[in-house]
């Protein structure tokens, strides 16, 4: 189309038709990600409603009782864990009837899930996110669990009577880990640290955001406007007790880590008994397997580290003769131990110290792979808890650990099930499979397949079609396992469908990935203690089974001899591939995994080893997947690596716990020298290990901002005796009466605006703490959670600098009205990150010049003043 001027063309008229449109909006599309387009910006309703709810002082006060005194509030929460778990605990035994009462330990985690998804679907249909509802929500969850007790009086009754002593231990366990956890976190209580801060401050500002949010999704307490578009779904799992119960979350935080540490070691427990229990013997329950078993598989899961403690005083001692430098990665085997001699000497005859510093004893044994290109992180689950972010990677442990024992619950079913235990089974399964995506979607991949394949095979090998339709057996049990699989799938899908709906997904490709490869050494030292039991099972299995095999029953091979040819050279040219490539790995995981799928093929083997052999496999598998892939948008491969190690370690803790209990078992018929061997080998792995939960708890503990400051279980509690340098030294007390005085005074959630910096220093620390939404957070996280919008990111953390900054007034009250800002915080801080510059005024000084014309002052304290817009 061609236009031709005319006499009514009015170039400023034109250009004021233009200017309506805000440049700065405009989003980049490709066609292939307009399908997908989310704004990630709260409906004008759904906004105002979400502002105007979610009082702070409504929902918590410190005069309450269980904040007034925090270690009643810890006795107040345990006892409603427990009550939800004892509540829910028929359900869990419904819907895992192949487990049976083994079922108990993991009823906390069904109690949780169910009262938090119930409560979610409320505040995410309309009916609202409040007290109320999540109270009706335990109401429904009780009456359930009650109506079943009820019904089934008999049965409970009769396995109370039986496994006295299981329910018992069980409640111990879960007892001693969260008491564990609990002292560890009164040993260092505080949410943040000035150079190991980690993530807390994101999680806890979702949280407390999470909390105070009326509907969902969340409101996004870190881009004013926005709604959460991250995988937020543990803080709702973790948060709707702490809202029913009215406990400040900065206390909260201190009960919820203890208690998720504990939920992982009892789910743990229960998966590692039952795994034992269902083959028991009366030799296995002479020597209570089961029971080590369950202990073993709580232990490993949860309360040892990796070997890299080991691996870390090595590396400092070498470090010693390097004169304290990095002991350089493509290093020989020979230098290493020549330099290791070198430090040993000097240590003696010089007394020259470790070149350890304060938090490197729990810090690095995470960083077991040298530092390269793929920024890897070896996380393992004690890490985590001592590190003590609540990610979405810890709060999905208990989810994962579930999914694990629901699939070897359908296993021992033999897909002979009740029909309200198929309805269970079904709606449970895919409630908690449904759960990873919003929760940690990394792992939804993994445990669906998982637990898919569980189902597939045990509904495939057991399920007694009748000629049912007059369709032959085979193709009938053929579609009842894929309609089944996909019915599962449906489901988990819809009952999250709220959160999908509203999510906008930024990363959703990987990539292959050959820059960096993952040493022999690391590899050992992050899985040495596992790969070392579950070899001497496979070891023991395989002789087992060649000792009643006669050789006859070979000639029955000759019929697979192309496919057993097949498997060889393909075998033969991975480990040749990986050789070539470096992909020392491969070289440890391929032949174990070959070993286990072939063990799996044992005719007589019960199908409960069969799923710890396919568990085993497919921790290998996994371990050697990072090696070639990563996600497109990962920093190098640091989030693949430790988001799919953390799901390998909870398969091969539970693996690892059935075969040493099993292996026990066979121990006094072996010869002397090989048990001698083994059991040395158990000996020194476990001490290697346990080396990092004594120095990294401990190293930990003393880690604090401040040492002196008191050990409260509020874990803002420090704030109040601590300073901090940024630009200037900040007495930080200063800051804990001001939120407290937002968290007392502010009504709804309102915007604010507070100093914007780079990552993990003190700024949004008023957003942190009290939830309230601010123009923007940390700039990194917000531009990955938001995509195709990350350029908005960039031009907020610009906007509010320069809202500081200027002294135009006029620009000034753009930005209020742009943000819609109720509440402007200008303290020490501000004064560090925007100081008066020579010969520039200071802009600063306008809050003062104004104040009473565009805003008032509400609150002062000494450097710290906060300032309501006048509207």
């Amino acid at each position: 189309m061609i236009f031709k001027k005319s006499e009514n063309f009015d170039a400023d008229k034109v250009t004021a038709i233009f200017n309506i449109v805000d440049l700065t909006q405009v989003v980049q599309l490709t066609p292939a990600q307009f399908d997908d387009y989310k704004t990630l910006m709260l409906p004008e309703s759904q906004l105002v409603k979400q502002r105007a709810g979610g009082t702070w002082s409504e929902l918590f006060s410190y005069d309450w009782i269980q904040n007034k005194y925090p270690w009643l509030g810890v006795i107040y929460w345990y006892l409603f864990i427990f009550l939800l778990g004892l509540c829910a605990y028929p359900i869990a035994r419904l819907a895992l009837p192949g487990l049976k009462q083994y079922a108990y330990p993991l009823g906390r985690i069904v109690g949780i899930l169910l009262l938090a998804w119930l409560a979610w679907m409320a505040g995410s249909i309309g009916i609202g996110y409040t007290r109320l509802t999540i109270s009706l929500a335990f109401v429904l969850v009780a009456g359930t669990g009650i109506s079943l007790i009820l019904k089934r009086k008999d049965e409970f009754k009769s396995e109370w009577d039986s496994n006295r002593k299981f329910f018992v231990i069980a409640e111990l366990i879960f007892l001693s880990f969260f008491l564990i956890d609990l002292l560890i976190r009164l040993g260092n209580p505080d949410l943040w640290h000035p150079a190991k801060g980690g993530e807390r401050p994101m999680d806890f500002s979702y949280f407390n955001a999470v909390l105070k949010s009326t509907s969902f999704p969340a409101y996004d307490p870190w881009y004013a406007g926005g709604y959460i578009n991250y995988y937020y779904y543990g803080f709702v799992l973790a948060g709707t007790p702490v809202k029913l119960l009215g406990i400040v979350p900065s206390i909260a935080y201190n009960f919820i880590l203890p208690t998720w540490f504990a939920l992982v070691a009892i789910g743990a427990f229960g998966i590692g008994y039952s795994l034992v229990a269902s083959l028991q013997s009366q030799d296995s329950e002479k020597n209570n397997l089961p029971l080590v078993s369950g202990l073993s598989a709580s232990i490993l899961s949860i309360l040892l580290g990796n070997l890299g403690t080991i691996q870390f005083i090595f590396n400092s001692i070498q470090r010693i003769a390097l004169q304290g430098a990095g002991v350089p990665a493509d290093s020989t085997m020979l230098q290493r131990w020549g330099w290791t001699f070198q430090g040993l000497w000097k240590m003696f005859s010089e007394q020259v110290a470790l070149p350890i510093g304060r938090g490197d004893w729990y810090w690095n044994p995470s960083r077991v792979i040298p530092p390269g290109p793929g920024n890897e992180i070896t996380e393992f689950p004690l890490f985590t808890f001592i590190y003590s972010d609540l990610h979405a990677h810890m709060l999905v442990m208990p989810l994962a650990l579930f999914i694990i024992a629901w699939s070897i619950s359908f296993v021992s079913s033999r897909a002979k099930l009740t029909r309200a235990e198929w309805l269970a089974t079904f709606f449970i399964g895919a409630l908690t499979i449904g759960a990873l995506k919003p929760t940690n979607t990394w792992d939804l991949y993994t445990y669906y397949l998982l637990a898919a394949i569980a189902m597939g095979y045990t509904i495939y090998k057991n399920f007694e079609w009748k000629n049912y339709f007059n369709i032959p057996a085979l193709v009938g049990k053929i579609g009842l396992v894929i309609g089944s699989v996909i019915l599962l799938y449906i489901l988990s899908s819809l009952f999250y469908y709220p959160f999908t709906y509203w999510w906008g997904q930024a990363y959703n490709s990987v990539q292959y990935w050959n820059a960096s490869r993952t040493p022999l050494g690391s590899y050992f030292t992050q899985w040495g203690l596992f790969l070392f039991i579950i070899t001497a099972w496979l070891i023991w299995e395989t002789r087992d089974w060649m000792a009643s095999t006669p050789v006859s029953k070979l000639q029955g091979l000759q019929k697979y001899v192309l496919v057993i040819e097949i498997v060889l050279a393909g075998f033969v040219a991975l480990m040749i591939f990986f050789l070539a490539d470096g992909v020392s790995a491969g070289l440890i995981a391929l032949p174990l995994a070959l070993w286990s799928a072939i063990l799996i093929l044992r005719p007589d083997l019960p199908d409960t080893k069969r799923f710890v052999l396919f568990l085993i496999g497919t921790g290998l598998t996994i371990t050697m997947a990072v090696e070639f892939i990563a996600l497109v948008g990962d920093i190098g491969r640091m989030n693949t690596i430790f988001k799919l190690y953390l799901q390998v370690w909870m398969m091969f803790a539970v693996s690892a716990a059935a075969a040493f209990a099993w292996l026990l078992n066979s121990l006094f018929t072996w010869k002397a020298k090989w048990r001698n061997l083994y059991q040395t080998g158990v000996y020194i792995l476990l001490a290697c290990a346990f080396m990092f939960t004594l120095t990294g708890t401990t190293d930990k503990i003393a880690d604090r901002m401040n040492p002196e400051a008191p050990h409260s279980l509020d874990s803002m509690e420090y704030m109040n005796h601590s300073e901090l340098w940024d630009g200037q030294t900040m007495d930080l007390s200063q800051d804990y009466r001001a939120i407290r005085w937002m968290q007392d005074n502010v009504i709804g959630s309102p915007v604010i605006v507070e100093a914007n910096c780079s990552e993990y220093r003190w700024c949004t620390r008023f957003t942190i703490n009290t939830g309230l939404p601010s123009v923007v957070g940390w700039n990194w996280h917000q531009r990955q959670q938001r995509g195709v919008f990350a350029p908005q990111v960039q031009t907020r953390v610009d906007e509010v600098s320069m809202f500081y900054n200027t002294t135009d007034i006029q620009l000034v009250l753009n930005f209020l009205k742009k943000y819609d800002v109720k509440y402007i915080v200008v303290g020490q801080l501000e004064r560090n990150i925007y100081p008066p510059l020579p010969e520039l005024p200071d802009g600063l000084s306008k809050f003062e010049e104004y104040e009473g014309v565009h805003w008032k002052i509400v609150y002062q304290d000494l450097e710290t003043t906060i300032y309501e817009v006048i509207k």
